[in-house]
């Protein structure tokens, strides 16, 4: 009976000193923000540096203030760095438009100033140059 107390105390105390560790352990990636614009609409890229499936983009229509989220295809750097995010929808709805970004790294030793991207709506593609933001999210 006192072995299975202590059993249990031990097993309690063990818990209760390492779960704060997995409680507060650090990401391993910082997120870096890029923001540029279309004719139709901002866009807003926040890249994962250290785990580019993270990445995302968001945009807004200057029209009717729409927006919409895009998430990465595969979630890993591709061997010519491109990447491409298509238009998320949690209702499983499938939309034509998706980006592609350019020079896109899983980790950088230096953040780029700009990234560049195509956007494909429809039959049109619609180049666009994003810039980092002085600003996070």
């Amino acid at each position: 009976m006192i072995v299975k107390a202590i059993a249990l105390r031990m097993v309690i105390g063990f818990v209760l000193v390492v779960s704060p560790v997995y409680v507060f352990s650090q990401k391993a990636f910082e997120y870096e923000y890029y923001t540029g614009k279309t004719k139709d609409m901002t866009i807003k890229l926040s890249l994962a540096d250290g785990y580019i499936a993270a990445s995302e983009i968001r945009t807004v229509t200057f029209k009717n203030k729409k927006a919409s989220r895009f998430l990465t295809e595969t979630g890993y750097e591709q061997a010519d760095r491109k990447m491409k995010f298509y238009h998320y929808s949690a209702a499983k709805k499938e939309f034509p438009d998706y980006f592609i970004i350019e020079n896109i790294r899983d980790t950088y030793e230096q953040i780029p100033k700009e990234m560049r991207g195509k956007y494909y709506f429809k039959n049109e593609v619609i180049p666009f140059t994003l810039k980092i933001s002085a600003s996070h999210h």
